[in-house]
């Protein structure tokens, strides 16, 4: 699991390294019906679209705690 993390967060690195522009940060904290605390952390930025030249709002979690 441990390297399965590790990988993803060096495609998301290579991602964000190629974003067009800023990239933007949300966070969401919350809890369940027994009060035990959530947080959640996204990263949302504009990629242009390989062979297309489109450009795509893309958004991946950062973390989950």
């Amino acid at each position: 699991i441990v390297k399965a993390w590790q990988n993803y967060f060096m495609a998301l690195r290579a991602k964000l390294e190629a974003a067009c522009g800023c990239i933007s940060h949300t966070a969401d904290i919350w809890s369940d019906h027994n009060r035990h605390p959530f947080l959640a952390m996204t990263a949302h930025w504009i990629a242009e679209e390989a062979g297309t030249g489109f450009l795509r709002l893309r958004s991946a979690l950062l973390a989950f705690h």
